[in-house]
This record gives C-alpha cells, structure tokens and sequence, in this order.
C-alpha cells in the first residue's frame, strides 16, 4: 500500500511540475506576442533573450538593414479593419508547442511556437490561403475609412453571380454591404456603414489578389438604368437579392459571426441605432 501512495505521490508530482512549466511557456508566450503585435516595445535585446540562436540566425535580415524580421510571427499584413492587435487564445499542443491565435490590426493570424529552456526554439506560421472574396473584403475595409469610423470593419455580400474563367479578370457581382461597429459588452453597436451594389473586378497577382475595378450601381434615378447595364442578365437575380431583407440579414449575421470567431470577440448581437439588439446566431 506504501509502494502504492508512493507512486501516485511521484505522479502527483511530475503533473504538478508539467502544469507548472506549462504555465511558465504560456505566460513566456503570452509576453512575446505583446511585444510582437505592438503593444510592448519590441529591441534586440529582448528577442536575444526570448528566442533560441537557431532562431535568431533565421530572422536576421540584412537585405534592407541589420535587423532582427520579427514580424515573421505576424500575418505579414500591412494594414487592417483595426488599429489593434491583441492575442486571442494560446493552446499547448503538446511536445513544447503552442497555438497562438491572435488578431493583427484585425486580420486573423495563427502561429505555432516551440518552448524549451526558457526561449522559443522553434515556429510554424500559417498562412490563410487569399481569394477572390477575401480581395473584396480588403476592398470594402477601404471603402469602410470613408465611414465614420468604429472599433471594427466587418464587410459582407449578397452574391448574384461569378464569372472565374479567366484568373486576370473575376467578375462577382452582387449587393456588397461595409458596416462599422463599437462594441459594447457583448453587443456591436452600429456606428456607420453602407450598400454597395455593383460588379468587382478580380485579377490574381504574385501577391495574392485584388480588386482592380469596380463597376458601381448609381444613386437616385440613376440606380434603375446603371443596375441593368451592370448586371445584364442577371439583372433580376440581383433586385430580388437586394430587396430580400431576410438574406441580408442572416449575411450580415453570419459575417458577423465569423469575425468575431476569427479575432476572439466575445459577442453575441449586432444593434443599429435605435433598433432592438439581433442575435448573431
């Protein structure tokens, strides 16, 4: 029975001492990635003392200037919905490794880093994969800066129709939508925002893609006459999407809903001004 206690007390012990050192990682992690996204001032000396050489040899920039790259832990993204960037989850993966799930300047990033004696050794960046649609998102954030301006930029579509035969011109057309929030314990107010309607052209670069030309539908009376120029045929698809207010608002809903997962938001309604709060689920 002694041989027994014994045993579970060692075990007790070396969980103990795994919890500990798990918790020493995270908070290590937790600390860099202040430092990575901006909001603790970033020097040499501290990613000497952070990162393992192995590491340090590999960011080493001399291409522009002596430097150490650390962005190499962002998303590589220039600008973004949001002026800031906060660490959303950090997940121990096992073996030293750890999931970092963060938003830089609101674009959503995922890093994997290795921990051992006290200094990252080791990282993994994933990249999510561009697209025609998320080319028109960056598109709309930009329309969004003519807006006045909320916390976040959340953008959505009604699609009625792509053509993608040729990667040097997409044409999606549809009723896009760009809406400006604050949040407000677990509501995102409505601070401003617009429709869209009209056809984005699409190319893909060495850069990924991006919206070269955007055939807007006009205001007033003009709206009628440029909406059939612009849609043709699929002129009626598009008003019954535009006059549809159940499919926007299950849209707007699951654009919402995504972002929030996306940049670790904790928040269950959207609310325009002067309107009941709607939930996103």
């Amino acid at each position: 029975m002694k041989r027994i206690l014994t045993a579970f007390s060692a075990c007790l012990i070396l969980f103990a001492c795994n919890q500990s050192q798990e918790q020493k990682d995270i908070a290590l992690v937790s600390d860099f990635y202040e430092h990575v996204l901006g909001n603790k001032p970033m020097t040499d000396k501290y990613l000497q003392k952070k990162l393992s050489k192995d590491v340090l040899d590999s960011i080493w920039e001399t291409e522009y200037e002596d430097t150490y790259s650390f962005w190499v832990f962002r998303t590589g993204m220039q600008d973004g919905p949001s002026s800031e960037s906060s660490v959303a989850s950090i997940e121990p993966m096992g073996d030293g490794w750890y999931r970092v799930t963060y938003s830089d300047l609101g674009n959503p990033g995922v890093t994997e880093v290795q921990v051992a004696n006290g200094r990252i050794c080791a990282y993994k960046t994933q990249e999510k994969e561009d697209d025609a649609m998320a080319a028109i998102g960056r598109y709309l954030t930009e329309l969004g800066a003519n807006y006045t301006p909320g916390e976040y930029c959340i953008p959505y579509c009604l699609s009625a129709g792509t053509v993608e035969e040729n990667p040097e011109e997409i044409r999606i057309w549809g009723d896009f939508h760009v809406e400006n929030y604050d949040q407000a314990g677990d509501t995102l107010q409505t601070v401003s925002g617009g429709s869209h309607p009209g056809c984005m052209h699409v190319k893909k670069t060495d850069d990924g893609f991006e919206v070269f030309q955007f055939d807007a539908v006009g205001d007033g009376s003009d709206f009628n006459p440029t909406a059939k120029a612009i849609f043709g045929d699929r002129f009626d698809a598009f008003m019954a999407l535009y006059s549809n207010d159940d499919a926007k608002n299950a849209a707007r809903a699951k654009s919402i809903l995504d972002y929030a997962e996306a940049h670790g938001l904790d928040v269950s309604y959207h609310q325009d001004f002067g309107w009941p709060a709607v939930s996103i689920q």
